[in-house]
This record gives C-alpha cells, structure tokens and sequence, in this order.
C-alpha cells in the first residue's frame, strides 16, 4: 500500500497508531462565537398533539384506478413549497419544501403519505413546481450542483422498493419544473415521450414524471419511504422535507391483526423521526439562507469544527459548502417539533423510521419524573435511565423478522439502535404501566456514531454548547410523550408467532461471486473531509481505496439473478448506515479487524460474529463499523413481469450486445456523505 497516503489519512503516527481518520483527529466543539453554527430557541417541549395519519396531520395521498395498466393505483403527487407552524413558540411559519396530492392539495410535513398492497403496483406521476431558489444553501463545488445547474431539481426514488430502474429515482433521474429553462438528467427516462406517457386525455408536460411501483417481489408488508435524490442536492431537499413514508400492506399483517396475534390497526402508530434547527431571525452565517422560524443548514466548513487537511495550493474553501456531516438540535416526530400523544393500557405496534440526515437513534422508553420540572417532561435521570418497559422487534426494514426480539434496554444488542434510513416495527405493552404515567422516547446515540463529539448531545446540564432550562430544546435527548390513560384495552388472544421469513432465506446459498469491498475517508480538492466507497484495489485518482461515485467504468456489476456476497470492511471511524437500491440483503456476519495493516486483504483481530437478533431478517439499510468486516448476502432480481419494455441505460457507454444496463446506486445514508461522495453505481446487467 502506499505508505504516504496511508499516513495522510490516518494522521500522526505513535500517537493513535494505526486507527482510522475520526479515531485520532479531534475535532473540537462548535465555534458560536465566531457565529459559524446557529442554535434553535428554546422551545417548550410537549405542548403539541403527535400529527397522526390524516388531512389535519400527516395527509394520505388518494389513488384512482390506473387507466392503462392493469392491477394498478394511480396517484398524482406535487412537489412544492408552502409554509407550516412546527411549533407554536417559533417566530414565524418555517418555510419547507414537501409533497401533496395533486389532487386535494395540502401541503403538511411529510405529507403524500401513500399506502399501497402487495400485489397491486403503484404508478405516481410527480409534478415539480418547486421555486427557483432552494431554501437551502446550495454548495456548487459538489457534482451535480455545478453552477449553472438548476436549484429546484428532483428525482423522486422510492427507498425500499424492488422497482425497475427507470422508477428508481436515481441521482441522474432528475427533473426541474416546466417553462422557461427545463432540463432533466441523463438517466431521465420516464417523463414525456416515454413509456409512461400514455394516459388518455392525461398527457405529460414538462417538469411532470411517472414511476412504476409493482409492490410484488418481495414487497411483503413494510414501512418504505419515499424521498429526494437528485445529485448534488438530496441532503438539503430531503432536510428541507421532499420526503414522506409509503407503507405496503398485506393479507398477512392483515390476519394477524384480525385474529389478535398482533396489535390492530387501530393501535398503530406510524413515528417518523427528524432532527432539525431552527432560526430565532435572520441568518448570520456567510452563504445561509432563510429567516425567523425557517430551518437553519451550515453554509461554511470552519475548521474549528471539522477536520481541514488543504493540499499544497488548494483554492480557497467554498462559500455556501458541504459539510461531513449535520446534526440538529431540536428532534420532531411525525413533523412537529417535541410532541405528545395518548394511549391507553394495552399492547400497541410503533412502527418507526429514522429520516434524521446523520444521527443515529439510540432508543428507550424511560419514566418522566416530575419533582420541579413543568409538565413533568424530564426523565429520573439523563445518565442512562432504566427503560420503563421492553420493546418487542418484530420487523425491519424488509418485513417481519425470523422471531420477535425482546429489546430491555439493557446493553449494547438490546437496546433499539436506528441509524438513518432504518425502521423498525415493535409491540409495546403499556397495559402494566401504571395509568396516568407519563413515559419519554429517549435517544442517547453518540453523534457522530461510535466516537461522539459530546457537544452534538443537547439536554439540561449536558456537556452540549447549549444548556436547555428544564422543560425546554434544544433536546436529542428525549423525542417525544406518552400519556397513559386509566382505559383498559382487550389483550392480543393469540401468542406471538411471526411467519416464515419473505421471501425465503438465501443464507447457505452458494453466490456466484465474493466481492471484496472498502468504506473510505480522505479529504477533498480543497481540504475538507470526504467519504468514498471503493474496493479492495487500490485507487490511482484518489490515491485509496476509495472511488467517486462519477469514476468509470463502474466495479458493481452483478448479472440478473446472481447471488453475492458482499465483504466490505470499514477503514473510517464511522458507522456508516449503507443503503442498497433494488435489493434486499441478509448479515451474514460482522468480524474485527486491524484498520491500519490493510492492504486490499483484511488482518482479523478476533472471529466472527452473527448479526443482531434484530437484524436477522432482511434489510436494505445496513450498519456497518469501524474495523469491522460485513458481510451481507442478496439476489440482485430486477421486477419480472413489467407491463412495458425497460430501456438499458446510456450512462456507461453501450453495453454488450443483447445486453442492457440497469442503473442503481448503493451509498451510505448519513446524506452528506452520500453526497460527498460515498456512493457507486451498482449496474445490473439483463437480457
């Protein structure tokens, strides 16, 4: 290996040894005197309603029946701007960005929620009709935001779904509005003209989109979500709200609820967690957008921050630039800002998402204490209280799990962890909970995730910059309410049983290949930290093994129906939450090694180990550590039975002969570091 390089990246020598990047470079707190990082108001905590599902919280999109492909919902979804009050004492209405049915339009907070059924496709034709300039500072040294390049682009990409790759909503699948300057990316293949323009007295215009969900391979009963992905800007578009969930109902879920193996639907709630920050006036930071009551995104990379490490003659930093990563100090459930929500004494399902940018959820439930603090909002202790009662896991992100997990709370694999882009669906049981108890949701996550900068950690007398009064954000601490009422609630009848595994286990299969993958960190042109992925061959345009996501040829290139399995070791401090498009993927297992003899072949430092419990079911989102090797098994089966023909991709050049490109991305989902630029193509080739 390249010595100077490996010494580059890991900094001094004989002081951290051979250990990753952000194990031995400090990075020391945020500068507020120097007005480089803005911090929220304090805002009272739980004095507003959990929105639930529906128009006055989070609105359901309505379809109507396809009228050209057949077993097929049809919705029509904009993206837009509009204003909402996220929290009663904010200044003024926060400006966002968001989705809506087209047809009854009401802009909320993660609203265009869709609910689909396996074995019926989905086909949404988006609209974009975002404003020119984004709420967001927009960095133009990032690919895909260039100058010159439209601010108000979108590519909408279902996460989760087993989708061909012309609905995938890839990075290059961007669009911008109609009128005057519309222009789309080079992997835009599904607006008008295309095989989607096809509905009679409904054709499509400029700035308009369609996608095709078929909800069948695979596509067992799951909370997916649906999100920005346009290049250069899915960071701030996704922060700034072009987000919402898409939840796949079955005939399965369906009995189990009606023979009372699990929770009703009418003891369903769906949580969906961000963390943001918001501005008490105008912006004062060089590059920043927006004004009182708006979210607040950096626009500066301050060394005092961040780790700077500029090259001889490096050009100056940008002003608005990206960032390593963005924590927020303020946390929002369902879209509002420290709510609160009732429940009686009786057993409830959660079913939760992550969509904070970068930090990772660490999560209990634990018994507020109301001696001297208002509305009884603090937990006993912040040091690791003790959890009021379990949570039982019994789904992730590709449905159930092999066997429901008790979660106590207790230690390292039975404490919830969710990293971004995770879910997880529990039981609770609060019937034993004594009534009129008052119950947190609390996260203590490291931030960033293992190796915590303890000023990214905001709670009363914690060592964060900000010290919040009891009662009152900024708080990571503790999300959200419970209010448990004196009702009693019937119990389940049946016991706990969950189905087989859907589809079958792929474990103990034999894959057609083993590739042998890295998880990268260096700096940029300019000094600032970037995150790569690469393989296991050492890279001449980085120097590392790590790969921009624009380098050609592609390294990922599985045939139609081939197993693999993929060996990816992670040689930065982070854990990074990795994201696979197209496919669902199993742990095989996690297994230590040494960071700083690597040379393309991993030295192991101890054997391997299973995954979690509650990982052993499908997953397309998956945690991967520092010093550690994963390996993770999937089918890479693109959607049979299309109801048109699925054109190759042009991006790579023309493939074989016979032979077509289908165009997906693996990435992590900590955003800034998807974006900046630890992403690669994964190009499955078909007939």
């Amino acid at each position: 290996m390249d010595r100077r390089k490996f010494v580059k990246i890991l900094g001094a020598a004989g002081v951290a040894g051979a250990l990753p990047l952000k194990f031995n470079l400090f990075r020391p707190g945020k500068a507020f005197g120097a007005v480089t990082w803005v911090s929220s108001p304090a805002l009272q905590k739980f004095v507003q309603a959990l929105p639930g599902l529906g128009a006055s919280g989070i609105p359901v999109a309505a379809p109507v029946p396809d009228p050209v492909f057949p077993n097929t919902d049809f919705y029509r979804i904009t993206a837009g701007a509009y204003t909402q009050v996220l929290h009663p004492s904010l200044p003024a209405a926060t400006h966002l960005f968001g989705y809506t049915d087209s047809t009854a339009v009401n802009f909320k907070h993660l609203g265009g929620l869709i609910i689909a059924t396996r074995g019926r496709a989905v086909r949404a034709r988006f609209t974009n009709t975002l404003p020119p300039t984004s709420i967001m500072p927009v960095d133009k040294s990032i690919p895909g935001a260039e100058t010159g390049q439209a601010e108000n682009r979108i590519a909408t990409h279902l996460h989760g779904g087993l989708v061909p790759w012309i609905s995938d909503g890839g990075p290059f699948d961007w669009f911008t509005p109609g009128g005057g300057g519309y222009a789309h990316g080079a992997s835009f293949l599904n607006g008008p003209g295309s095989v989607f323009d096809n509905i009679p007295g409904m054709p499509m215009a400029n700035g308009q989109a369609d996608y095709y969900y078929p909800n069948a391979l695979g596509a067992s009963a799951r909370l997916e979500w649906y999100h920005d992905h346009a290049l250069g800007i899915t960071r701030l578009n996704a922060y700034a709200g072009i987000a919402s969930g898409y939840l796949i109902r079955d005939n399965v879920v369906a009995a189990m609820e009606n023979n009372g193996t699990i929770p009703p639907l009418s003891r369903v709630i769906p949580l969906i967690f961000q963390d943001k920050i918001f501005l008490t006036g105008a912006n004062p930071v060089a590059g920043g957008r927006g004004g009182a009551g708006d979210l607040w995104y950096p626009s500066v990379y301050d060394p005092a921050i961040w780790t700077y490490n500029p090259p001889a003659g490096a050009p100056p930093l940008p002003v608005p630039s990206a960032v390593p990563e963005f924590f927020g100090d303020t946390m929002l459930a369902n879209g509002k800002v420290f709510p609160s929500v009732s429940v009686n004494r009786g057993t409830y399902r959660l079913i939760m998402l992550n969509a904070c940018n970068a930090r990772v959820l660490r999560l209990k439930l634990v018994f507020a204490s109301g001696a001297g603090f208002p509305a009884n909002t603090e937990p006993t202790t912040y040091n690791n209280p003790p959890a009021a009662l379990p949570f039982v896991q019994i789904g992730a992100e590709g449905g159930f799990l092999p066997a429901p997990v008790t979660l106590t709370g207790t230690g390292s694999t039975t404490t919830l962890l969710l990293a971004p882009a995770e879910r997880a669906e529990l039981i609770v049981d609060f019937s034993k909970v004594p009534a009129n108890s008052i119950l947190l949701l609390y996260n203590d996550a490291p931030a960033p995730f293992p190796t915590a900068d303890p000023r990214n950690d905001y709670y009363p007398g914690g060592p964060g910059v900000v010290n919040p009064a009891p009662g009152f954000g900024p708080n990571t601490r503790t999300i959200m309410q419970f209010n448990v009422s004196s009702t009693v609630l019937p119990a389940l009848t049946r016991p706990l049983v969950l189905p087989a595994l859907d589809p079958v286990s792929l474990l103990g299969k034999t894959p057609k290949r083993t590739r042998r993958l890295t998880l990268n960190e260096d700096f940029d042109q300019f000094g600032r930290l970037i995150q790569y992925l690469g393989t296991n061959v050492l890279d001449p345009s980085t120097g590392s093994f790590g790969r921009p996501y624009l380098e050609m040829p592609p390294t990922e290139t599985p045939t139609n129906g081939d197993i693999e399995i993929w060996e990816i070791a992670n040689l930065t401090g982070d854990t990074h939450p990795i994201h696979f498009h197209l496919v669902n993927v199993q742990i095989i297992s996690r297994q230590p090694f040494d960071p700083g003899s690597y040379n393309g072949t991993p030295t192991y430092t101890g054997p391997a180990r299973p995954p979690d419990p509650n990982e052993r079911g499908w997953k397309e989102t998956v945690r991967m550590n520092p010093s550690e090797v994963i390996r993770v098994i999937a089918k890479f089966d693109l959607p049979p039975g299309l109801p048109f023909t699925v054109a190759t991709s042009t991006r790579f050049g023309p493939p074989p002969a016979g032979k077509k490109y289908n165009d997906f991305v693996w990435h992590c989902h900590i955003l800034e570091h998807e974006e900046h630029d630890m992403m690669r193509p994964l190009v499955v080739i078909s007939p």
